[in-house]
């Protein structure tokens, strides 16, 4: 179509001169698939125009996204002029885009700069959007200076003075790699602004994610305006209170708040349309039949016998969930009919996670409805209720995700699964034929801590540091290219139990979507971690400039110990890391990390990363403790992968596992821990003394028993002592668990423990039937 005007754009003489800039000056986020660089720069200015085709209003929505880009940066308010096919002389500084069926991808682009003018090339509006992501990421930092929706208390950095607005001259060629990249923001625990909603979809677009998901419905709160059912908004959208505090603190705690809030279908309109703006697609989740007591407390009809209901005050899963009776279908049918008419969106989630079967089996109905349907447990139980819910959304042209236990009972026919307990659930949809999303907790559950819980905002728990998250790889390696078509993309997943407002939002999201964007867009050959460790330190000041709240975790100092040498690392290696054992804080002046450290008694070590004067993160305090194991080597059976405690030796490195946090503990699924540690030489010694977590919300569960054990050849063993858990009084607590087990002077080279695990999740509790973690840290020898 356009063919006259990129035949003579393509031989635009060079106005300016330059050096060629190399890749390491491009510095992208998400890495594109390939770029060229070439001589010279593009100089913006205040006579820089843009044009874009005339006609065609998806396209002149991305130009007005770059001149609003502008206009915000640098001041300059860009002239915008639509082309058609035939115009005469296109002019010299200026930026182009330019439709091209030529590109194959529709997401895809051709980005061109040249000293005298930039050419953007795309198939589709959406590419041409992405590609301005990218080019405005060729300009300085600060070109980023918010043009984002306001959030309190953040201001985009200051603008240097004299900058010059020039881009480096390059031709890149991208694509997405999946098609589905989303972010997820949960708004039932607690409830965000329209403003901070629109912020969020500006972050998540800038970073080429595609999709939306706004989880909408909780057992805590019903946050989306149903006109056809009034109390989901005078009831169903308020708790009496909130907890205080974390989950497993006692006594528990309640704020004694009424806690509201709900979107207007006017306000989800808004939203919906603005998303548009962004190519960006809002998927909405509608919890059935679980996570339904908000809904339950305004219409406690929809339950199974109860007269009354009230919505969630603390976290967790509740037993009360919707009845399948055929006014729970009609209900939401009623409420499927105006979400779907709201959402543009194909897809529609309805969660179909954590439901308990208790309500269930108690119900005569339920029992009933079995039998007359033949389902032969409650588990098809609820797949039935899903293929219900599946049916009302194919006849308004929609199509059903869930969470993974959808899988459970026989999955609807066309559903696609999102996998979050981990990997299996993907896999198993991929290999029947079904569509998946992949969501691990373990890599995308940005609700997790990122840093060392003494020194980072009251979190959920777990450990997800930004190198884990960017380590993913979503696509199975067994899997055929059949199989692999089935894998649409990834998700991160922010669940808001502890995020009270916007600014936590970013500190929990960012930079780990960064890292997830590009895992989502680049090519898997394109990945690499020293090289995205270097760009998303110029990333920052783009954050920086946007007056994002991110985390600083990049510049935590990471910790290991062995041999009585305690060595420091960190993610960045330009910077410097100080320390001190004297129980003062660091600072630049305090003594730079060059060498392990030699300790030979229990000591506390405070260390932080500077550049020059400026401390880049927190102070990272650990206590070593010396024992007669501490820095010693042994070997397991099974060797962790997911929770290694962030060490080679993390059972014998004297430190402790933390309460708040699985980054410091030997973790492994349906196995026992049995470390065999080497002491080096014959030792005496009298009291063995290890630590196990219970978290059972988490799936983490206590030992069975633990035994000790003494051998000098490492192969013969001898029983030292045993002691056996009991794990019942252990099924509802979140602790660390000491156990101590005297060995009467025993002298050995070799000590073998073995942590004997759980077994399968016990019926009613979080995962029933499924298999129980067993956490195990450090082994203190004396």
């Amino acid at each position: 179509m356009f063919t006259r005007v990129l035949a003579f754009l393509i031989f635009l003489p060079f106005l300016s001169t330059c050096q060629t800039a190399s890749p390491s000056n491009i510095q992208i986020i998400p890495q594109p698939q390939s770029i060229k660089p070439q001589t010279g720069m593009f100089n913006l200015s205040a006579d820089t125009r843009l044009y874009y085709p005339d006609a065609l209003p998806e396209w002149q929505t991305a130009a007005q996204y770059w001149t609003a880009i502008v206009q915000s940066g640098t001041g300059m308010n860009l002239l915008m002029q639509p082309f058609k096919e035939k115009f005469s002389k296109p002019r010299a500084n200026s930026i182009y885009l330019l439709p091209d069926e030529s590109v194959e991808s529709a997401e895809g682009y051709v980005l061109d700069v040249k000293p005298a003018a930039i050419l953007v090339r795309a198939r589709t509006a959406a590419g041409a959007f992405y590609a301005i992501q990218t080019l405005r990421q060729l300009f300085p930092a600060e070109i980023n200076a918010s043009p984002l929706p306001p959030k309190t208390k953040s201001k985009g950095a200051a603008k240097p003075a004299g900058l010059k607005w020039a881009a480096p001259a390059c031709l890149i060629t991208d694509a997405p790699r999946f098609q589905y990249r989303g972010l997820h923001l949960d708004v039932g625990r607690h409830f965000f602004p329209v403003d901070f909603i629109k912020r969020y979809i500006d972050l998540l677009a800038i970073h080429k994610l595609n999709t939306f998901h706004w989880h909408l419905t909780e057992d805590q709160g019903w946050r989306i305006e149903i006109k056809k059912f009034p109390k989901l908004q005078t009831i169903a959208a308020c708790r009496k209170e909130t907890l205080a505090g974390h989950y497993t603190d006692r006594p528990i705690k309640y704020d004694g708040k009424k806690y509201c809030g709900y979107y207007t279908q006017e306000e989800i309109k808004d939203v919906v349309e603005y998303a548009r703006k962004q190519f960006v697609t809002i998927i909405p989740e509608i919890e059935m039949p679980g996570h339904a007591l908000a809904a339950l407390s305004a219409y406690p009809e929809l339950g199974c016998g109860k007269k009354s209901y009230e919505a969630a005050t603390k976290w967790g899963v509740f037993e009360d969930v919707f009845c399948p009776t055929e006014q729970t279908f009609q209900f939401l049918d009623d409420v499927l009919a105006e979400v779907c008419a709201l959402f543009p969106s194909p897809y529609v989630h309805i969660g179909g996670d954590e439901c308990p079967k208790t309500t269930w089996q108690k119900s005569e109905f339920c029992q009933q409805l079995m039998k007359k349907e033949g389902l032969k447990d409650e588990h098809e139980l609820q797949s039935y209720f899903i293929r219900r819910a599946e049916a009302m959304l194919a006849k308004r042209g929609k199509k059903l995700i869930g969470w993974d236990e959808i899988l459970e009972g026989g999955l609807a026919p066309t559903a696609t699964v999102m996998s979050w307990r981990g990997v299996e659930g993907g896999i198993a949809a991929a290999k029947a034929g079904h569509d998946a999303i992949m969501t691990p907790t373990s890599y995308f559950y940005f609700d997790y801590y990122q840093g060392d819980p003494s020194t980072e905002p009251l979190a959920i728990g777990g450990y997800l540091p930004l190198e884990t998250v960017y380590n993913y790889e979503p696509v199975p390696a067994e899997f055929t290219a059949e199989e692999a078509k089935h894998i649409l993309g990834t998700q991160a997943n922010l669940w808001t139990e502890y995020i009270e407002d916007g600014d936590k939002v970013e500190y929990m999201v960012y930079p780990r979507a960064c890292a997830m964007a590009e895992i989502a867009w680049s090519p898997k050959e394109k990945k690499n971690w020293k090289d995205f460790s270097k760009r998303i330190k110029t990333h920052f000041l783009r954050l920086d400039a946007l007056g994002v709240n991110y985390a600083k975790t990049f510049y935590t100092v990471n910790t290991a110990f062995s041999k009585g040498r305690i060595t420091l690392s960190t993610l960045d290696a330009t910077s410097q890391i100080r320390y001190t054992t004297n129980g003062k804080d660091p600072s630049p002046k305090a003594k730079m990390y060059s060498a392990p450290i030699a300790i030979s008694e229990t000591t506390t070590l405070k260390a932080a990363v500077f550049q020059g004067d400026k401390q880049m993160g927190s102070i990272r305090e650990v206590e070593f403790q010396m024992h007669k194991a501490s820095g010693k080597t042994y070997k397991m059976t099974k060797t962790p992968d997911k929770y290694a405690g962030n060490d080679t030796y993390a059972l014998t490195d004297g430190v402790p596992g933390a309460l708040k946090t699985w980054g410091n503990w030997v973790g492994l699924l349906n196995s026992d821990i049995d470390p065999v540690i080497d002491l080096g030489v014959q030792t005496e010694f009298k009291r063995v003394t290890t630590h196990y977590l219970c978290n059972n919300s988490a799936h983490i569960y206590p030992p069975r028993s633990i035994e000790i054990f003494g051998s000098n050849d490492g192969k013969n063993f001898t029983s030292l002592g045993k002691q056996t858990i009991d794990v019942n009084a252990k099924m509802d607590t979140l602790a660390v668990e000491t156990v101590k087990m005297e060995s009467k002077k025993a002298k050995y080279r070799y000590l073998k423990l073995v942590a004997t695990a759980f077994g399968p999740i016990p019926d009613g509790a979080p995962g029933a039937g499924n298999g129980s973690w067993l956490f195990m840290d450090e082994i203190n020898v004396e």
